[in-house]
């Protein structure tokens, strides 16, 4: 080779470097905790696996081997989606989005099938455009043998770390596979998160009772006249959007009727839920979950096992779009698995779910039973949540709109079935979070998506507004915490007043980074002008 020759090419492996080099300081910035203490040293490391990530996508792509030219290209569509992603929404993927993809149930995962194509067809787009200048025009060529060995350097580092992760200590393995995606935050840190998580939902395979009750709670329970306990959960629910709280749309003219406190009801004002995903904000509704860590949903028993344990018959029904088959929704599967009965409708619409509960309350004589209902609701594509008869009646209102407007027929439907075969009932209707509406939810920011609607009734004088009133914090709010406790009481079960005032008192949300943040904190931090 002639030695200009040899000059230019090593000057356009400088320059190309400079170029990757630049482009994974972007990513090692929007990727960094500017809060961290140690931000220099985690920089330092996420700089330089993100480099070597670009440096192995490099070699790959321009290899002469066509099988490796295709990892490359698989490796770079990758890179590209989780861009895609970051401008779409705003921020970086987060460890709830990734666990909601592997606990999505297969009609969930193809309603989501637009979004899904607005992230990934620019991607692909860019990574054809890509390889067709690389093959055309780039002749530069990287040894893989520094960035590899930098690579397994810091892999072994992280593998090596032995120490508790809060928020999920019942598997070791979780400290690894965050610290690992934290430190390897381009492609590898997000398909090893998946991979591993996918082969570990066995933890929510185990369907045989708990015994132990959670330490809350005070025994033997009492034996209530109400025989009747429903919670009808919404989907993706904002409580703006309500008529019954104030929208100037008619969305919700049923409910308001239903729940009015000259019928015995209560609209709950300042509510809001303990998380921005169903998967978290469910367990920790039915369960003892709470946001630090996952512990009492394996060792203390679920809603559904107390209500069991005091003669009450369980029911799960729910809309088919919320099925629960296999590893699917694995988290609340968990739960929904012990109930002693688990059952979906077989139609689209949420209007249909009053037809299933009417199936049941007519043929079974259960004395006493626990139902949880959960709506398809607002969820996305909001274009499926609604029908004719909604759009008749709010004919200029938007999609997620109508959507409520359903879920206000779907809850009037299914009170009608209730009063028609019980006398002694408590209802509750919420919904599992809110909606940043034509976005999403399970954000980093975004308050809509916490702000959700409380509404109950009760023929039980002992259970009026006053009692739920009862469970509202020192900041003003009621939280989706304090759902667990108010079921316990619906159940006949009483809780230790003073581990309730320290909970209620202590009104914090899970992100969907695995981080727990005190509500009225992030209501500050995303206060809209």
């Amino acid at each position: 080779m002639k030695l200009p020759e040899f000059i230019q090419r090593r000057s356009n492996a400088f320059i190309l470097l400079l170029v990757y080099l630049f482009f994974s300081s972007i990513l090692t910035y929007i990727h960094t905790s500017k809060n961290d203490s140690f931000i220099i040293i985690r920089f330092s490391l996420i700089l330089s696996t993100t480099l070597c990530s670009f440096l192995f996508i490099h070699i790959l792509i321009t290899s002469r081997r066509h099988f490796v030219v295709i990892i490359g290209t698989l490796f770079l569509f990758l890179l590209l989606s989780e861009v895609s992603y970051l401008i779409y929404f705003g921020e970086v993927i987060s460890e709830g989005v990734l666990d909601s993809i592997i606990e999505t149930n297969t009609y969930e995962a193809f309603s989501m099938l637009k979004l899904v194509l607005f992230i990934t067809v620019p991607a692909l787009i860019v990574t054809v455009g890509i390889l067709f200048i690389y093959k055309k025009f780039i002749t530069v060529n990287f040894r893989p043998i520094l960035p590899l060995t930098l690579y397994i350097i810091i892999g072994s580092i992280c593998m090596s770390v032995n120490a508790d992760v809060k928020n999920d200590i019942h598997k070791d393995y979780r400290l690894k596979l965050l610290l690992l995606r934290e430190i390897y935050p381009a492609v590898l840190g997000n398909v090893v998160y998946l991979g591993v998580t996918y082969f570990s939902t066995d933890i929510y395979a185990d369907t045989s009772e708990i015994e132990v009750f959670n330490n809350a709670v005070i025994l033997p329970p009492q034996n209530l006249n109400d025989n009747l306990v429903v919670l009808i959960m919404g989907e993706s629910s904002l409580v703006s959007r309500y008529s019954a709280y104030g929208y100037h749309k008619l969305t919700t003219p049923l409910m308001a009727e239903v729940f009015n406190q000259k019928n015995g009801g209560c609209i709950i004002n300042n509510s809001h839920s303990s998380a921005s995903m169903t998967r978290d904000s469910i367990p920790m509704t039915l369960s003892f979950n709470i946001p630090e860590s996952n512990d009492n949903l394996f060792i203390n028993k679920s809603i559904i096992e107390m209500a069991k344990y005091n003669n009450y018959k369980t029911y799960w029904l729910a809309s088919y779009r919320q099925g629960v088959k296999g590893t699917s929704n694995a988290k609340f599967g968990f739960i929904a698995r012990k109930s002693d009965v688990l059952d979906f409708t077989d139609k689209d619409n949420d209007i249909n779910l009053s037809e299933l509960l009417e199936r049941y309350l007519k043929k079974d004589n259960a004395p006493k039973k626990f139902i949880f209902i959960h709506l398809q609701g607002s969820h996305e594509p909001y274009s499926i949540g609604y029908d004719e008869i909604d759009k008749q009646a709010l004919p200029d209102a938007e999609d997620y709109d109508l959507t409520i407007h359903h879920t206000d027929r779907a809850v009037k439907a299914i009170y009608d079935v209730i009063n028609k075969y019980s006398h002694n009932y408590s209802i509750i209707y919420t919904s599992d979070h809110g909606e940043i509406v034509n976005v999403g939810h399970g954000m980093s920011k975004g308050i809509d998506q916490f702000l959700i609607p409380f509404m109950f009734i009760s023929t039980n004088n002992q259970f009026d507004c006053q009692f739920i009133e009862s469970f509202r914090g020192s900041n003003g709010y009621l939280s989706g915490l304090m759902n667990k406790y108010i079921l316990s009481n619906l159940l006949g079960y009483q809780i230790d007043q003073s581990i309730l005032d320290k909970e209620k008192n202590n009104d914090r949300i899970l992100l969907p980074n695995r981080q727990n943040m005190l509500f009225l904190d992030f209501l500050k931090l995303n206060k809209q002008p």
